[in-house]
């Protein structure tokens, strides 16, 4: 399948933008979602969250980079790893969502490319804490994110999915910069 151009992912990520937003905010994709929808990636970056390459998988295996399979912190290692910028750190072998933190920069103005992350038992979060990719900043406070095993009224609290939430900036505790 030929790679769309960057102008029509652009045109297909605000439509899924919308489409979250009139949805309450989130669009749960299961792991057999169409291949029409990979154009959902961050136009800027090149991450087409449909090539990750542990989708549907087993939970109960390693990825290799210090994650189990199709969690967050997996999921979120790998968008790093993909994306077109320049990095200062690895995002391997961290531990936890909740264990994620320096020498990583921190902040709360987040940029397309750094990852959102809550606390351990933070707006929804687990005892583990949870992270999540930022693919898009909007001017209007909220930030979309790509995202792994967040269970919400949105997916029917299924676990193991790629999820597309736009939420407040405020909602996770920081955003770290690798």
């Amino acid at each position: 399948m030929r790679k769309p151009r960057k102008a029509t992912r652009r045109v297909v990520a605000v439509l899924l933008a919308v489409t979250a937003l009139a949805s309450g905010g989130a669009t749960a994709f299961p792991a057999t979602t169409a291949m029409a929808a990979s154009a959902t990636a961050s136009a800027a970056l090149d991450v087409d969250p449909f090539h990750y390459p542990w989708r549907g998988d087993n939970p109960r295996h390693t990825d290799g980079h210090g994650y189990y399979r199709a969690s967050c912190v997996s999921f979120a290692a790998w968008a790093i790893r993909s994306d077109s910028l320049a990095r200062s750190a690895s995002p391997d072998f961290l531990g936890d969502a909740r264990a994620w933190k320096a020498p990583r920069t921190t902040t709360t103005s987040p940029r397309v490319g750094d990852v959102a992350q809550w606390a351990a038992h933070h707006a929804g979060a687990g005892a583990q804490g949870h992270v999540a990719y930022v693919t898009a900043v909007h001017k209007n406070g909220t930030v979309q994110v790509h995202e792994y095993n967040w269970r919400g009224s949105f997916n029917n609290h299924q676990p193991n999915r790629l999820n597309v939430r736009t939420i407040p900036v405020s909602e996770p505790t920081r955003y770290l910069r690798f």
